[in-house]
């Protein structure tokens, strides 16, 4: 979540109008996150988050919000997008697609326990498990290809050390290629970090309220997702592991779709492969807040991740 698009009080009070949801009481630009302009916006009838997407088109929305309807139908707390007076959810504004959803409860965790890492690792598992009935899931915008054109690109943004490190794990990678093809997949939510999950309660009491942030959920291998959460939830910055978030995590995504032998052989390779998807996006999207004038968002350091590959090869 940044602020890419900036929208003024005119535009916001017109796209709200068809809501009903009476006037506008405050705006806040969401600067939290990466890719995705959001807006938190206070009513007389409750708090809203408005997204506009800068990356996906109106289609590629709607496979998002089959999957949180489906989600939602299955007693998952997944935030929705709110129809209109006249039942239109799917928007336009400054020439992108728009949606609006409840602002749900609960606040965000920056660094989670064992018992939040069990408790994330089961969920994951349950949220696999009932997205895999519904058909056809978006293919993956940053598969393979997406890994051909960032390994090149990769050249202009990277000293000669750190781009052999990168040439060399996408070497393997590609090698692997069969292996990610055999391993158990469906719908993965894909972006699972602790900034995308909210927690209610307070101390030990808390407890996961919502899952938010489904824009990259698409078709994927399962323990791919798990290791984009295994390395943010259950691991310092240099990539060390939090030893006991990490064993938490594992045993409680099988405690509900225990692993089968062959993602047992080939975990390293995959977690290998969520850090190093992450080096690239974190460098792709550094590369694009520099060129938008007034860029208003945090920008997250690509660095992080190649330490993580570095740390998940070594215990290859």
């Amino acid at each position: 979540m940044a602020v890419y698009t900036h929208l003024d009080q005119t535009t916001l009070s017109s796209y709200l109008a068809p809501f009903g949801f009476g006037e506008i009481i405050e705006v806040h630009g969401i600067q939290g996150g990466v890719e995705n302009t959001n807006y938190r916006i206070h009513t007389e009838s409750g708090a809203y988050v408005l997204t506009l997407f800068e990356h996906h088109q109106a289609h590629e929305v709607r496979e998002f919000v089959r999957l949180a309807r489906h989600l939602n139908n299955a007693g998952f707390v997944v935030p929705a997008p709110l129809s209109d007076q006249s039942g239109e959810w799917l928007h336009e504004l400054a020439g992108k697609p728009a949606i609006l959803c409840e602002m749900l409860k609960g606040h965000h965790i920056e660094r989670p326990d064992a018992a939040q890492c069990h408790e994330i690792g089961e969920l994951l598992a349950r949220l696999h498990l009932g997205s895999a009935v519904l058909e056809n899931p978006r293919a993956n915008s940053r598969g393979f290809g997406w890994w051909a054109n960032m390994h090149n690109s990769a050249k202009t943004l990277l000293d000669e050390t750190n781009y052999q490190l990168l040439d060399d794990e996408y070497q393997f990678q590609m090698s692997q290629r069969d292996v990610w093809k055999s391993l158990p997949r469906g719908w993965i939510h894909g972006d699972l970090f602790t900034d995308n999950v909210l927690f209610e309660g307070e101390g030990n009491s808390l407890k996961v309220g919502a899952v938010l942030d489904w824009y990259n959920a698409c078709e994927g291998v399962w323990l791919y997702d798990l290791a984009i959460v295994a390395n943010d939830w259950c691991s310092e910055k240099n990539g060390d592991w939090i030893v006991d978030n990490y064993q938490a995590l594992l045993a409680g995504y099988q405690s509900v779709r225990p692993f089968t032998i062959a993602e047992e052989q080939h975990w390293n390779t995959i977690v290998r492969g969520a850090a190093t998807r992450f080096w690239l996006s974190r460098l792709e999207t550094v590369q694009h807040q520099q060129s938008v004038a007034g860029m208003n968002a945090n920008i997250k350091d690509p660095n992080e991740y190649r330490d993580k590959l570095l740390a998940r090869r070594a215990e290859a």
